[in-house]
């Protein structure tokens, strides 16, 4: 399915606004994205920041009145988010209506909700000087419900220590919703000194889905960009180089689960070519027929899945399966020897095409949705240009076996974590 080109336009302070033109939808929806450096201090205070400002603002200072409002507005709907965009934090607000063209009397719902939620973002409710105790409390207990929520989250939480040990010291190892700790010291007015914080220094993506104009939404939104003072975004840290990472950090950790999770990190160079690496990575772990599926789980049954992911934003590829502890180290070496199989070229040019399929139809769904097209370029708000799901695709139809080969050897392993069960004591008494 072709997906149009954005039209951007600079809002100047490190903000821009992106509209895509699209009347496949009923519904409009404008997407607000704040990045900032996600860092250990900070992230909790920033995490917090959506899920409080979507509560009031201040033509609606009462969480029921503004309720009713959006209400009246045909059923708008106000979603926070907080997600990690390589080294960055991306705290997100999204307004999703009606589009104009359903509303009745040709009322303009769509350029409501951006007047709506941009009071909520540049007007908060603040009463001296923080935000209202009792809506932080009440966000605070909600957020350490989320920490905790993806704690239990076995699968998760092991990807998430495997990349805390493989990015020490970098932002990409810090939880994008921070610590239970951190949360607990929150107070009103060191949250409200983060959002003056982030007005002023955050990177703003702002993206516009509607198949009507998108001036009056670009027309609110400098406004409110503009009643900031002295505004500009701070720069983000790249990555570390490559070349800096010797040796394999590997830790083991216990708890009371039945099926251990084993997740090993490798490392890509600055260098590589994005295009292969994908597909090199679909090929190894990322689809159902995929190396590591067919050999390490159908052919020697040494895990429950296993499976590989890259993110270009960390440069990161992460393999995570799930297995009986005794088969732990059998396993890790199955899965090295399938990645030193792909650097060999030990693969059929059949399953080759496959995993391109399956690359290339994932990328065409992105349109199908207008919160994952949304997502899809808000992570790409710290790159240096902006394509479409469907550039990303073409790109892919060009990659070479030697490409993939050439992608596979510059994959470094640099660190592997297994989540076991409790060590049983045998000793008798």
């Amino acid at each position: 399915m072709k997906i149009l080109q954005p039209i951007t336009r600079p809002m100047g302070g490190g903000a821009e606004f992106l509209y895509i033109k699209d009347d496949r939808f009923k519904t409009a929806r404008l997407t607000v994205a704040m990045l900032l450096p996600l860092q250990e201090q900070t992230a909790s205070s920033n995490a917090i920041l959506p899920f409080l400002l979507r509560r009031s603002c201040s033509e609606y200072p009462q969480f029921a009145q503004l309720q009713r409002r959006l209400n009246e507005l045909y059923g708008a709907r106000i979603i926070p988010d907080v997600i990690r965009i390589g080294n960055a934090q991306a705290m997100m607000l999204s307004a999703v209506s009606i589009d104009d063209r359903f509303a009745l009397n040709n009322e303009e719902v769509a350029r409501r909700c951006a007047e709506l939620l941009c009071s909520m973002i540049f007007q908060p409710v603040l009463h001296d000087g923080g935000f209202p105790v009792e809506d932080t409390e009440q966000e605070k207990r909600c957020l350490i419900e989320l920490i905790k929520s993806e704690i239990n989250e076995k699968r998760l939480y092991a990807r998430h220590r495997c990349e805390q040990i493989l990015f020490e010291g970098e932002g990409y190892a810090v939880n994008r919703y921070g610590t239970i700790g951190e949360v607990d010291k929150l107070t009103p007015k060191t949250i409200a000194a983060a959002w003056s914080n982030l007005l002023k220094t955050a990177k703003i993506r702002i993206i516009y889905q509607s198949a009507g104009s998108s001036e009056p939404v670009f027309e609110i939104f400098k406004r409110g960009l503009d009643s900031i003072d002295s505004r500009q975004s701070v720069s983000f840290a790249q990555a570390a180089d490559w070349n800096s990472f010797n040796g394999t950090k590997e830790v083991v950790e216990r708890m009371g689960v039945n099926q251990s999770k084993l997740v090993m990190g490798f490392r890509t160079e600055k260098t590589v070519n994005i295009p292969s690496v994908r597909l090199m990575n679909s090929l190894l772990g990322g689809t159902p027929h995929s190396l590591l599926f067919k050999n390490v789980r159908e052919r020697l049954g040494l895990c429950y899945y296993c499976a590989s992911s890259f993110d270009r934003l960390g440069g990161v590829i992460l393999v995570d399966s799930g297995v009986d502890e005794q088969n732990a180290q059998k396993a890790k070496e199955e899965i090295l020897r399938q990645l030193d199989a792909v650097c060999r070229g030990e693969f059929s040019q059949e399953e080759i095409e496959s995993a391109r399929r399956s690359l290339i139809n994932q990328f065409r769904t992105y349109g199908d949705l207008q919160s994952s097209l949304a997502n899809w370029y808000v992570r790409q708000s710290l790159d240096e240009k902006t394509d479409t799901p469907e550039q990303a695709a073409r790109e892919l139809e060009s990659v070479t076996r030697d490409d993939i080969i050439n992608a596979a050897r510059q994959v470094k392993y640099g660190a592997v974590y297994m989540l076991a069960g409790e060590e049983v004591d045998h000793a008798e008494n």
